[in-house]
């Protein structure tokens, strides 16, 4: 039952990490968010420093603070890729170099962060292997999918211009702020992940949450996102995240060396994203 809990506590964050970049590889272009990582690394840093009060009141304060933080470096994203004509790999990639040494530069490379144990009751046993951090997740997964993917005139819109943003352009949309608004969107949620993970963990350290931009990226494809956009769920790459924490509960399991286990989920992800990239692309 441990075992059961732990890994869906594990696989929480990383389905809300898929969220993020299945809203950034579902606006098309190609486009990957290299950046997820460091939002989240940065927001786990400096989200448990925002705490005017105690309770209730420190948890509110952080989570806007956290998704105003991640949704900045989504703005920032998507203006260089859509306005600024910069390619989305690059830009992301730049980012998460200014995102880190922004860290480092506050930090000084020597973080000291006290968790609250406000923020560490995400933890907390509701009910069997179920803790509080994988409700709250599978509430708002379920929430983000219907009510915002699918029956939201901006998740249709959404879907349209990752398919063709001529034919979203000449049914009268505007294709580069809708696509701005995913870059926003995953930022913030990428924010939110990063205080999940410390609030998790307990504790906070410099790029903590770096092996999140791949292991979300092959999450999303496991889930059938395409990435050259236009099509994916949020719940596919939640259960893509599941499968990837499995693999490695098992190579654990098996006591593979960590450097082993490494190369063996290297392998799954490029094999993935190879056989991802031999679907048929019917685009502009």
């Amino acid at each position: 039952m441990n075992n059961i809990s732990s890994i869906l506590m594990t696989t929480s964050i990383l389905a809300m990490a898929s969220i993020s970049q299945a809203a950034v590889i579902i606006s098309g272009g190609s486009a990957l968010d290299m950046s997820i990582g460091a939002i989240m690394s940065m927001t786990a840093l400096f989200g448990p420093m925002i705490t005017l009060g105690s309770g209730k009141l420190s948890l509110a304060v952080m989570v806007p603070a956290v998704l105003i933080m991640g949704a900045i470096v989504g703005l920032i994203n998507g203006i260089g890729a859509q306005i600024l004509k910069v390619v989305p790999l690059v830009m992301t990639l730049i980012m998460a170099t200014v995102v880190n040494g922004f860290s480092i530069m506050i930090t000084k490379g020597q973080p000291s962060v006290t968790v609250s144990h406000e923020l560490q009751s995400i933890s907390k046993t509701l009910f069997g292997p179920f803790r509080i951090l994988p409700v709250i997740v599978i509430i708002l997964l379920i929430f983000l999918e219907v009510l915002f993917l699918r029956k939201s005139r901006y998740g249709r819109a959404l879907f349209l211009a990752g398919n063709n943003t001529n034919a979203a352009n000449l049914c009268g949309l505007n294709s580069k702020r809708i696509i701005i608004l995913a870059y926003i969107f995953g930022g913030a949620i990428a924010g939110l992940s990063g205080l999940m993970l410390v609030g998790y963990a307990g504790t906070a350290q410099m790029n903590m949450a770096e092996s999140y931009t791949m292991l979300s990226v092959a999450a999303v494809v496991i889930g059938g996102t395409k990435l050259t956009g236009g099509k994916g769920t949020f719940v596919g790459g939640a259960l893509g995240a599941l499968v990837l924490v499995l693999i490695t509960n098992i190579l654990q399991a098996l006591n593979m060396a960590a450097g082993l286990r490494s190369l063996i989920q290297g392998i799954i992800l490029l094999t993935i994203l190879m056989a991802n990239s031999r679907a048929p692309k019917l685009r502009q």
